[in-house]
């Protein structure tokens, strides 16, 4: 594959104006000159190797790291609390479905805001898919048919997974799962927002995923990708699984559906005079 490259690269450089490589035959990289039928390759003009690395130590080449991410709630559903859940749900016990404490702590500012949901531990944004098929021509014998597009995939098709890590006051189980509940009676539909009693039947927020790459040492990352995902709802929360013998983290997926999303970059900044500007003396 590096040498398919490399001699891709050749071939598109052939075509550029250089004197050594009109009088001497060859390419920028690797220019020669014929003697006897035989090639003498001469100093190279362009080093793909040293190119390559010049190019990778740029911050918008730069490979970045899964890790550094956080995922955003812009708030949770006003609906989401205990007097609406023991109305919509059969309880046995007055503290079932009472999650007026777990969602204050789990809610917190600390827990939600300074660094995203502390809760999170991985996400998969669904694929993007758009069907294709032949523009079919009755008895075509040798004739090329032509290509139609079709559908684009539903939304609900490419649903957004977030992992939540399970602690003592389970984010999955006292946030998600009743907001799952509160979702199934009130329905995915368009409520008034100046109606107080419609708002609290609204089980929609809008998520946003941030992803980071590092900037300088010492400074702080820098978001290199934003998507924004609208009127998100959960729909499925993973199964329960617990048992003797090696203990380990659990995790369990949730799904959201969603009916509009925006992806962002953030190439619009000149990072290098981003940094100078957080650091000016150090760069």
């Amino acid at each position: 594959m590096p040498t398919k490259i490399l001699n891709s690269v050749n071939n598109a450089l052939r075509g550029v104006a250089n004197p050594v490589n009109n009088v001497l035959g060859g390419t920028i990289a690797q220019p020669s000159i014929s003697v006897a039928g035989t090639s003498l390759p001469l100093t190279p003009l362009i080093s793909f190797r040293d190119t390559f690395l010049e190019s990778m130590s740029q911050w918008s080449n730069a490979i970045p790291k899964q890790t550094q991410f956080i995922v955003l709630f812009d708030n949770l559903p006003p609906g989401l609390n205990t007097s609406i859940l023991q109305t919509l749900e059969p309880n046995v016990f007055s503290t079932g479905f009472d999650i007026s404490v777990p969602k204050t702590i789990l809610n917190s500012l600390k827990n939600q805001s300074l660094i995203g949901c502390v809760f999170v531990n991985a996400f998969n944004i669904g694929s993007e898919n758009l069907g294709a098929t032949a523009a079919k021509i009755n008895n075509n014998r040798g004739f090329i048919q032509g290509t139609v597009l079709t559908d684009r995939s539903a939304f609900a098709d490419n649903k957004i997974m977030i992992s939540f890590r399970e602690t003592n006051t389970s984010f999955a189980d006292l946030i998600m799962r009743p907001w799952l509940i509160l979702a199934s009676h009130y329905g995915y539909v368009a409520r008034n927002p100046d109606d107080e009693k419609e708002v609290l039947k609204n089980p929609k927020v809008n998520m946003t995923i941030v992803q980071y790459s590092p900037s300088k040492a010492g400074l702080s990352q820098i978001p290199r990708k934003t998507w924004r995902f609208f009127n998100c709802v959960p729909v499925t929360v993973d199964t329960r699984s617990n048992g003797y013998g090696t203990e380990k983290v659990d995790n369990y997926s949730v799904n959201f559906i969603y009916d509009k999303y925006e992806v962002q970059s953030n190439l619009y900044l000149s990072v290098e005079q981003l940094i100078k500007s957080i650091n000016p003396f150090s760069f």
